[in-house]
């Protein structure tokens, strides 16, 4: 018989960590968001700033990349910040929607339309920003840095969980 077979939902849940603690993520998926649309908020011409510098610190880096140039580097650098915020997104969004909905407390569908409306809400504040604009380009450069951040997150919480039978099973 399969592991969990027969098990009710809720004990399940209880089985693959989702538990009243993991609400605790919601908030901290949240303050991720502000931080994400609050940098949308800085004005172009600062944000450029940030990127440049950013851009001195990790120049070495990307000419041992093969990317050169200003432009090219600045580019990279910015790029690579959307991809990243939006991994940490994901990861986050795994413990704050996806465990709970293990146990039947909320749809599975919920956490990944979520974490994709973020972006799209992201690009949507920069359209009112002075020196800012949208991009799709960004958007997807978005999605696929929060499918990476769950990717990640779901294997870590799948070893976890493989690991935790099994120091159970030894205090037996």
């Amino acid at each position: 018989m399969r592991e969990g077979a027969g098990e009710r939902p809720r004990d399940a849940g209880r089985r693959l960590g989702a538990g009243i603690h993991h609400y605790g993520w919601v908030p901290a998926f949240c303050l991720w968001v502000a931080f994400v649309w609050g940098r949308s908020l800085v004005r172009g011409p600062e944000s450029s700033l940030e990127s440049s510098r950013v851009v001195a610190v990790v120049a070495p880096i990307l000419n041992a990349l093969g990317i050169a140039g200003e432009a090219g580097m600045g580019f990279a650098v910015r790029k690579a910040a959307h991809f990243l915020e939006y991994a940490v997104l994901g990861a986050l969004g795994v413990p704050a929607f996806l465990w709970p909905a293990r146990d039947g407390r909320r749809p599975r569908w919920l956490g990944p339309l979520v974490v994709a409306l973020v972006p799209v809400v992201d690009e949507t504040i920069q359209l009112f920003v002075p020196g800012r604009e949208a991009s799709p380009r960004d958007v997807l450069i978005d999605l696929c840095g929060a499918a990476v951040g769950t990717l990640v997150a779901a294997l870590v919480s799948r070893r976890r969980g493989a690991e935790r039978p099994a120091e159970g099973a030894a205090r037996r």
